[in-house]
């Protein structure tokens, strides 16, 4: 719509070199994804070139376009070619991003590929690829749109796409999930900086990583972890997750009864009376004991194996939306209770609440990856282990434990 309404605005005039920087400035205020068109030819060598302007058409029949420079030098084989293929390009990808926008030289010398079904290059890494046979060619001043219908296509690296805007390459990033962008987690950072030094010598003592979450509205995000060798985390720091039944019960247990009962309406289907009396009764015994288990389970192997994938490719949309699809419907009834000499050895984590001033829980502190086939003395040595550290990062903030209530308010 936008290259409709200013082509018949300015059809009519020469635009001046003036109007060129003007337009192309203001149009670099949009992001575009960035691809590399690739085809054979017809001495059946490999071809490439760099394009900042595709899209999807039609989806039936299915059809993209492209919109080729008229001065392209590479064009002109493509056109020719019985197919090509779209490359989707990751973010870390802007060098092979450069080599196919750069004119003359061996453009596939460097980069690695295997042939589509139709023969066209697939470049190594890409996001994804999208094989088409030329469908229609519409000249539009100065380019071509350039219409392919999609004969086979593919996500090959579910990760960030490289991105165009304003004249620079750059990476996508999902504002909420963002996490400088959430109200108070500065503050939240700054604690879990203080706590690092309790972090990393409860690491060091358990074998086990300690991960540090803060609360943020409706959600709580990683912001530090410490590893028993000091080897980098697998889970990145800023994943946000959904603070919905029944994950979060720590944050929400000594927050009053209007906050969980906020935190129940969170929940990803309306819980029933039952439902909300067992969920008391584990509220209740996180109060009682300062403590809490998670047990591994087909769900929480999924969760941190997706939590782990988000470390490697980063917060893309559809990971962020598994995170909280699996979270939804992790399975409940977890206290101290339940972790028995039968039941030990399938305890994945512990977790216990860092108090501020107030008596708010402003971190939660986790032994997360416990092996399994634990103990039940070994469960509770790391419990007791998490539940002093925990004191004495409450204690350094300034904090205080609320008074222990059989059932809030």
């Amino acid at each position: 719509m936008v290259i409709c309404i200013i082509y018949y605005i300015m059809s009519d005039t020469v635009v001046s070199p003036e109007d060129a920087r003007r337009f192309r400035s203001v149009m670099g205020h949009f992001p575009t994804g960035v691809c590399v068109v690739t085809a054979v030819d017809a001495d059946g060598t490999p071809v490439g070139m760099a394009v900042g302007s595709f899209t999807s058409v039609s989806l039936d029949p299915p059809l993209v376009a492209f919109l080729p420079d008229r001065s392209s030098t590479t064009f002109p084989r493509i056109r020719e070619a019985a197919s090509f293929c779209v490359n989707v390009l990751s973010a870390d990808q802007e060098p092979v991003c450069r080599t196919f926008a750069s004119r003359g030289a061996d453009k596939f010398a460097t980069v690695g590929w295997r042939p589509a079904p139709s023969g066209a290059p697939i470049l190594d890494g890409v996001v994804a690829w999208i094989d088409c046979r030329p469908d229609t060619l519409h000249e539009a001043g100065d380019h071509f749109i350039c219409v392919g219908r999609v004969t086979d296509l593919a996500v090959e690296n579910p990760t960030l796409p490289l991105l165009f805007f304003q004249g620079g390459y750059g990476a996508f990033s999902l504002g909420s999930l963002v996490i400088g962008a959430r109200p108070g987690l500065t503050e939240h950072i700054v604690r879990a900086d203080r706590a690092r030094d309790e972090m990393e010598s409860l690491a060091a003592r358990t074998g086990v990583e300690v991960l540090a979450l803060a609360p943020a509205d409706d959600a709580f995000v990683l912001v530090a972890s410490a590893s028993p060798d000091g080897t980098p985390s697998p889970h990145r720091i800023g994943v946000s997750m959904p603070m919905a039944p029944p994950a979060g019960r720590v944050f929400v247990a000594w927050a009053g009864r209007e906050r969980i009962e906020q935190w129940y309406q969170r929940s990803h289907e309306p819980l029933t009376a039952e439902e909300r009396r067992a969920l008391d009764e584990e509220l209740d015994a996180v109060r009682e004991h300062g403590w809490t288990p998670a047990f591994s389970s087909e769900r929480m192997d999924d969760l941190w194996h997706t939590i782990g994938r988000i470390g490697e490719v980063g917060q893309t949309p559809s990971l962020v939306r598994h995170v909280a699809e699996v979270i939804s419907h992790l399975e409940r009834h977890s206290t101290p209770a339940d972790v028995t000499e039968d039941t030990a050895g399938s305890v994945q984590a512990v977790m216990a609440p860092v108090f501020g001033p107030n008596g708010d829980v402003v971190l939660k502190l986790s032994l997360t990856g416990i092996p399994a086939g634990a103990t039940l003395e070994r469960i509770h040595n790391l419990r007791d282990e998490l539940l002093a550290a925990c004191a004495r990062v409450t204690t350094a903030l300034g904090g205080q434990r609320p008074p222990v209530a059989s059932r809030m308010n």
